[in-house]
């Protein structure tokens, strides 16, 4: 007689003989200290129930032709055992350890429910009601990147932004290694037009060890990252912003002209003058000291207008030339809206609104209210451009 299956709650430590009808619905590899790899799971019951699976690495070849995301199949039996690993995927008291005895068949179950994001809310983060041993998925809208540094010279690649929810709370997500490679990937050639909402799975939270504020980041195995995704739960989120949509800063991998109270940015072996950066005639990323001295008046202007979500819906956004001098040495910045909305308090567009108000609609007139970015010494993240 066939064994009856049961569902994951009924799983207990020593018993490694049953049947269980269940849905992959995450998968990843993970790569060991020696070199060697494993593959590893959450499944999920019709019950909605989940549980980390994790298989040996002898046997990583046939879990790789077995294993296949958001497909349904019958499992016999595995060992149950208790969750002990420093950053759990989900709260299962319970992991399940394929063994030997192990085996799996690919069927049609519909009635176990496709895969959903578990979004965790960024303000609990921010009132420290997380826990430190727990991956969680995340999103939120891009509404500035604070730092982008692609590794070179024994640096890792990173990229530091601000995501921030439909209640306006804010938090800082750090992008490690191939996770801030994707970002720079996605946003070079993207342009990033218009909003960027950004999913990551297994995001880990801690403290910035600066500001002692939450900070999520990547794990290093498991997480996955996209953005905007055509996803039922990504497309509700994004509705209910509503019109109160942050929009993203222009160019978002250049670091262009951006103040930071990132300490780091400050540290002397990596601030470079300007002169030095220039001499160098390389394009590369750099960190610099300067003062903002005056507004080049070159023939664009002091705004743009750049393609909205539609064809018919354009979005004017902040391109400032400003000089900044240094030690007797000047250079060109290039400030978008991330490095002017600080300080004016207004988007391009209520600017510009403005300025038609006065009776003056022309890129080349320079409002006032720009005057505010001038005469101002900065720390700068900058690519510079031979």
């Amino acid at each position: 007689m066939s064994r009856q299956p049961i569902l994951i709650k009924d799983l207990v430590k020593g018993n490694q003989v049953w049947k269980m009808l269940i849905r992959v619905i995450d998968l990843w590899v993970v790569i060991e200290k020696n070199g060697q790899q494993h593959m590893e799971a959450v499944i999920q019951d019709g019950q909605g129930d989940k549980i980390h699976v994790i298989t040996r690495s002898r046997d990583y070849q046939e879990w790789v032709e077995v294993l296949k995301e958001h497909e349904t199949y019958t499992i016999y039996n595995g060992e149950p055992v208790e969750n002990d690993v420093p950053l759990k995927v989900c709260c299962n008291p319970l992991k399940l350890i394929f063994n030997g005895g192990t085996t799996m068949t690919k069927v049609a179950i519909p009635e176990i429910p496709a895969h959903s994001f578990s979004f965790f809310p960024i303000e609990k983060f921010l009132r420290g009601d997380y826990k430190h041993d727990m991956l969680y998925d995340v999103i939120g809208v891009l509404q500035d990147v604070l730092k982008t540094q692609m590794g070179g010279g024994g640096r890792k690649s990173c990229v530091n932004v601000n995501l921030r929810d439909v209640q306006g709370n804010v938090i800082e997500l750090v992008l490690w290694d191939d996770y801030a490679k994707q970002f720079v990937n996605y946003t070079t050639p993207n342009n990033l037009s218009g909003p960027t909402l950004i999913v990551l799975t297994h995001a880990w939270c801690k403290p910035n060890t600066v500001s002692g504020l939450p900070c999520l980041s990547n794990a290093w195995n498991g997480s996955r990252l996209y953005f905007n995704l055509d996803h039922p739960q990504v497309v509700k989120y994004k509705a209910s912003f509503g019109d109160n949509m942050p929009a993203p800063s222009q160019s978002m991998t250049c670091d262009s002209s951006g103040q930071s109270s990132n300490n780091f940015w400050t540290k002397l072996s990596e601030v470079k003058s300007i002169s030095a950066i220039s001499e160098s005639g390389k394009d590369c990323y750099a960190t610099t000291i300067g003062t903002t001295i005056g507004f080049n008046a070159s023939k664009f202007g002091w705004y743009f207008e750049s393609t909205g979500n539609t064809e018919a819906e354009t979005v004017t956004k902040f391109k400032l030339e400003v000089e900044v001098e240094y030690d007797n040495h000047k250079g060109i910045f290039v400030f978008w809206d991330k490095d002017c909305i600080p300080y004016t308090k207004l988007s391009a567009k209520e600017l510009r609104e403005v300025m038609k108000a006065a009776g003056e609609d022309n890129p080349k007139i320079w409002p006032t209210h720009l005057d505010v970015l001038l005469n101002r010494t900065l720390v700068f993240r900058i690519k510079y451009q031979s």
